[in-house]
């Protein structure tokens, strides 16, 4: 009898199966990837990851939880200044709050445009070390995020920090170092990797300035590695994210099928020199305007992304997209080896990591027009995701991935939306390539539902893994911060149910029915709350904290404007 592939198994599963009988089908194909060693094993290094499995302590075996602070916690400024002061507390009171109720610490993104702003080599610190300083006299940890994108121009930037300004000069007298759609629209949220190996910047490649940035940070912060700082997650595009530009808000509307990217004279240069490799020379272009649509359009709408007439699925589509996606893996080969090379000697409780885009619309059509665009050839006949861990497992980086507390029912009918599909497409290829896992939500929420959700993801990498997530991290850090803690340490309802999920989460039930169980077997004690005489709290409507308990009215506190949760994706930074 002819045995079957994972794959193939998988796509079957999606066409014909009960969804249940799908779950238990896809459980027991990934229990059997562990056992056997000869299965899943291979990273584009040729063999199991070295260290991916580290057993922690037995009361250490749960998810800690991290939470992301703003996006300006440090100020834009001639001298960048650490943000001190959240709704009129100092940033001590609002860390002993975060400790005090179960938070293992915080994560902040690193910005490139604030670090080395002005000039190349002149890197400014001097923030981030304050910050280190205060988490280490608070005994908590930090995730560090190098964010080599523009901060502005996605869903929850509330703030514009833009690429350094020695970066955008260069841009301004050749716009071809950043990322431009088929109409020639130029992108400066990140730079474009056809120019990582171009000499453009000050006599550097970007890869040489990416590596003299991490080298000057590596020795700045020597000190708080393992101590403070446990995890250094790279960013590798646009948000932080590996993936294109594929869908600028200033041009896209949720759900459209966003644009290629790759229309910048050094990208268009690599296809024509890899066609001919190939001995195509005539499949040396990008596709034509005409044939792809635009970035709202739905697959149907365009001749390239149509069911299964679409180009996508023609020798030429298979090639151009086969193309389009290896450059999206060449790069984050190249960034994360240079990572590597950098950070390897760091203490073992220190991480690499980088983030996965939770791009979950049309992920129920055929040919995943969203994921293609964004550099993600996953189809209804291809896995796209394992091709990109391998080359996490390659480097021993942690994945991290978005939109964990996504559900489908939540999501718009005429978008083909699949959140859950994904997450799990996205755990098993983490499985099959051994690489660690690591998450985050991918808008700000605030009810019980969600925080189920992560919790069944949570178990659900437990038990085929055979370890925990590495960690999870909350987007972000409540602005006004007392929607969860108020008059001095009393927790609001949504304060209560948010660190019933942290204690939820950090306590290791995997051998139990439900893992990690939310709300925790053990109630945690609640504070009293302000907000008993009757008075509501104001949440605008259709909400996701609208759909909690009817008892989430007795609280005062505010949720912060748009950040309730709706129809957008996880372009939250």
């Amino acid at each position: 009898m002819r045995r079957r592939s994972w794959m193939s198994m998988h796509h079957a599963c999606n066409q014909h199966t009960p969804i249940r009988r799908c779950t238990s089908l896809i459980l027991i194909l990934s229990l059997l990837f562990l056992v056997s060693p000869s299965l899943g094993t291979e990273t584009g290094g040729g063999g199991p990851t070295e260290g991916w499995y580290k057993p922690r302590q037995a009361a250490d075996r749960g998810v800690p939880v991290f939470i992301m602070m703003p996006l300006n916690a440090v100020t834009n400024e001639t001298e960048p200044q650490l943000v001190r002061w959240y709704d009129g507390r100092p940033i001590e009171w609002c860390l002993d709050q975060l400790k005090a109720n179960g938070a293992h610490g915080v994560m902040v993104d690193v910005w490139f445009g604030l670090v080395e702003r002005d000039r190349p080599h002149q890197y400014r610190w001097k923030p981030y070390l304050d910050l280190c300083e205060i988490l280490k006299g608070k005994g908590l940890k930090l995730q560090t995020v190098l964010s080599f994108h523009q901060c502005g121009g996605n869903v929850g930037d509330k703030c514009m920090i833009p690429l350094p300004r020695w970066i955008l000069d260069i841009g301004n007298k050749n716009n071809d170092i950043f990322f431009k759609d088929t109409h020639g629209n130029v992108d400066t949220e990140y730079v474009s990797w056809g120019a990582d190996e171009q000499p453009l910047f000050a006599g550097r490649t970007m890869l040489e300035v990416y590596r003299d940035f991490m080298q000057d940070f590596r020795r700045t912060f020597d000190r708080y590695f393992g101590e403070v700082i446990v995890q250094v997650q790279i960013g590798l595009g646009p948000a932080g994210e590996l993936r294109y530009p594929s869908y600028q808000l200033q041009r896209w509307s949720f759900c459209g099928i966003g644009e290629f990217q790759c229309y910048d004279r050094y990208m268009l240069e690599r296809l024509r020199q890899a066609a001919e490799r190939a001995g195509v020379p005539a499949w040396g272009h990008a596709p034509y305007p005409e044939d792809v649509g635009n970035y709202s359009s739905m697959p149907d709408e365009s001749l390239f992304f149509r069911n299964d007439e679409g180009m996508w699925n023609t020798q030429y589509g298979t090639w151009f997209l086969s193309w389009y996606s290896q450059e999206l893996i060449d790069h984050a080969d190249r960034v994360l080896g240079m990572a590597r090379s950098v950070f390897g000697d760091l203490p073992p409780a220190v991480t690499l990591a980088a983030k996965q885009a939770g791009v979950h619309w049309h992920v129920r059509s055929k040919s995943h027009a969203a994921e293609l665009t964004a550099g993600y050839f996953n189809t209804r006949f291809r896995d796209g995701y394992v091709p990109i861990f391998r080359v996490f497992a390659k480097h021993n980086v942690t994945v991290v991935f978005t939109c964990m507390e996504m559900r489908d029912k939540n999501q718009p009918a005429d978008c083909a939306c699949s959140p859950e599909e994904l997450v799990g497409a996205v755990v098993r290829a983490a499985v099959m390539t051994q690489v660690r896992f690591a998450g985050e939500n991918a808008i700000a929420f605030y009810d019980t539902d969600s925080y189920r959700q992560i919790s069944g993801v949570a178990r659900s990498y437990q038990v085929t893994s055979g370890q925990p997530m590495e960690a999870f991290t909350y987007l972000r850090w409540t602005d006004p911060f007392q929607v969860f803690i108020q008059n001095n340490t009393q927790r609001t309802v949504l304060g209560s149910k948010f660190f019933a999920f942290v204690e939820s989460m950090s306590v290791d039930r995997a051998a139990e029915p439900l893992y990690p169980a939310y709300p925790p077997r053990t109630p945690l004690p609640t504070p009293a709350v302000n907000g008993s005489d009757g008075n509501a709290r104001n949440v605008p409507s259709g909400g996701a904290a609208a759909t909690g308990n009817v008892s989430d009215t007795s609280s005062t506190a505010t949720v912060p404007e748009g950040e309730t949760g709706g129809r957008q994706p996880d372009v939250s930074k």
